[in-house]
């Protein structure tokens, strides 16, 4: 895994979470926080905030696992 593949990826599915980048990418947790850090400074990807109930109720989820991560940069055509 690369960050410019993350980057793709991102900005392909428009809206992903963490357990999605899991999936794709394996268990890099700690690479994909760093460069989804790195993306948001940079201005690539925001980080959609989640009411404080979500991950606690239904399937009591890791909070940090549903956060999700929005692309926000367009496309250069």
């Amino acid at each position: 895994m690369t960050l410019l593949t993350l980057k793709n990826f991102i900005a392909k599915h428009k809206i992903v979470n963490i357990s999605q980048l899991l999936q794709q990418f394996g268990n890099h947790q700690k690479e994909i926080f760093a460069w989804l850090e790195l993306l948001i400074q940079k201005g690539y990807v925001r980080r959609c905030e989640r009411k404080s109930a979500c991950g606690t109720k239904c399937f009591k989820c890791q909070p940090v696992l549903i956060n999700s991560y929005e692309w926000i940069k367009p496309a250069k055509n």
